[in-house]
């Protein structure tokens, strides 16, 4: 199946002016302002007797080899995630090799972290578009897709853990959990009912802004989109299928570099806790996903689940908690040298 080329004057980005080295600055910028907020924090529990002895113990428990292959480990599952995408394009798929796919998504999350809301969604499906000659939509769509099975995965994973591992959640993190949990569904729905009737979204769109005449290059990207969401959702199963199996690998790829990494710090945490807590903070993210400070909301959440459902200590969670956050920040910046090197 095969999405049709687009015309001269139709390939670029959707929305968004290309990236270039002043986002790749704000980017790192971002990333500064999170490490020396990280290194204030740490420093103050230093200044504690308290957080001095655990810092202490922590040190003498640490193995910097294993944190540097847990590190690997999770960084890994960015390649599961560009097959995941590249799994749910409409399109002869044999051409689109997964390390440069991979690149633009290191170069969508640093844009994420450089730009208010998923600017970072649109200059990797437009970056995509124009490597491996797409249309921008099409590539827009199945980012879209695989990002709704990799949430849909995760959070089938936290209900089913939940099930058959009954752990501590926290009362607070029980409305969390089942507000995310209406939140995939509506989105998935949502997605379904827009591949499957993609006019909707179309009729919507003509009725509004198709109206307004400095609005008609928007109108017919939206149309465009309307085609590719009905490309995306008549793949079939066993292309979904797929695609939920290399969301599934990314998924344990990160939970086995996080479980190396509570090693590393001396620590030897439940597994299906550590599993489950991972699944719903993915899942959970949906909801944070669109506010400011959303990173510190993740690890809030993520910290205090891990002392619950994984048995242990508070240092060690937070910890692992800033093992996790580090490793963020490390793709971020591989994400700003990616973008310099594509634009030149």
């Amino acid at each position: 199946m095969s999405a049709p080329t687009p015309p001269e004057g139709e390939r670029g980005q959707p929305g968004v002016p290309a990236p270039g080295r002043e986002e790749a600055i704000q980017g790192l910028r971002s990333v500064g302002w999170l490490v020396a907020g990280l290194g204030l924090l740490v420093f103050a529990l230093s200044q504690t007797d308290l957080g001095a002895e655990a810092i202490h113990d922590l040190l003498t428990r640490l193995s910097l080899l294993r944190l540097v292959a847990a590190f690997g480990v999770m960084s890994v599952g960015l390649g599961f995630l560009a097959l995941r995408w590249r799994s749910l394009m409409p399109v002869d798929t044999r051409a689109i090799d997964i390390p440069t796919l991979t690149a633009l998504l290191l170069i969508g999350t640093l844009l994420n972290y450089a730009l208010p809301g998923p600017v970072g969604e649109f200059a990797a499906a437009a970056m995509a578009a124009r490597r491996f000659n797409l249309q921008p939509e099409v590539a827009l769509a199945a980012g879209i897709h695989g990002r709704f099975v990799g949430l849909a995965v995760a959070g089938v994973a936290a209900l089913l853990l939940l099930a058959v591992f009954p752990m501590p959640v926290p009362p607070e993190y029980r409305q969390w959990i089942q507000l995310a949990s209406v939140a995939i569904a509506i989105g998935v729905v949502a997605l379904a009912l827009m591949s499957a009737f993609p006019s909707i979204l179309r009729v919507v769109s003509a009725q509004t802004i198709g109206r307004v005449r400095l609005l008609k290059a928007l109108d017919d990207s939206v149309a465009r989109f309307c085609e590719a969401l009905g490309a995306v959702g008549r793949l079939g199963p066993a292309r979904y299928a797929q695609a939920a199996l290399w969301a599934l690998c990314g998924h344990a790829s990160v939970i086995g570099g996080i479980l190396i990494a509570a090693h590393g710090i001396g620590s030897s945490p439940n597994i299906a806790g550590m599993a489950f807590t991972y699944a719903i903070a993915t899942a959970g993210a949906v909801v944070l996903y669109a506010f400011p400070g959303s990173q510190a909301g993740w690890d809030a959440m993520f910290c205090t689940l891990l002392v619950t459902t994984t048995g242990i200590p508070l240092a060690d969670a937070a910890a692992l908690t800033l093992v996790v956050r580090a490793q963020q920040l490390l793709i971020v910046c591989v994400g700003a040298l990616a973008l310099l090197l594509t634009r030149k």
